[in-house]
């Protein structure tokens, strides 16, 4: 294995990190290929690179496409598709981690607008009531403070991005 397919691998192995479980090992390695490959891959290279089916390969890179990680090319001499990584994949995996975090943050906020009256409580929940809602709050103020940080991030990425040199 070359000096370049290990650190293909290394960063398959950390989008699984990443993705803590939650995300689909082939359609990982399909997208760590995707962004070290310079030119477009077909179904069949995929797979064959991949050591895996092409029909495997055929669901996994139309969810990647889905998720707007791939773009499909075809090219008019060739019946096959061809893959390669979108453009903006950076901003769109940011855009997921961040649509995850509003949402728990919107629950946060759900389920505090539902937290009921100390008078509500009894005297031995009391402690209880207290330190829970206390550690919700905590998760809420967090994740509002990383949202108010992030204001202009978009922007500022776009700007930055044309300027990464190699």
């Amino acid at each position: 294995m070359s000096n370049h397919q290990n650190l293909q691998e290394q960063f398959s192995q950390e989008l699984e990190k990443l993705s803590d479980g939650g995300g689909n090992l082939l359609a990982e390695r399909l997208f760590s290929l995707l962004l070290f490959s310079s030119k477009p891959l077909s179904l069949q290279e995929m797979a064959d690179q991949l050591e895996v089916t092409k029909a495997a390969v055929s669901i996994r890179i139309r969810e990647l496409e889905a998720g707007g990680l791939s773009v499909k090319k075809s090219k008019i001499s060739d019946r096959r598709d061809y893959y390669y990584i979108a453009e903006n994949f950076s901003l769109v995996m940011a855009e997921s981690f961040l649509a995850k975090m509003k949402r728990f943050l919107s629950s946060t906020d759900s389920i505090l607008e539902k937290w009921p009256e100390e008078s509500e409580i009894s005297e031995d929940q009391m402690e209880n009531y207290h330190v829970a809602k206390k550690r919700i709050m905590d998760f809420q103020l967090i994740y509002q403070l990383i949202f108010q940080r992030l204001e202009g991030v978009e922007d500022e990425w776009k700007s930055k991005r044309n300027n990464i040199e190699i």
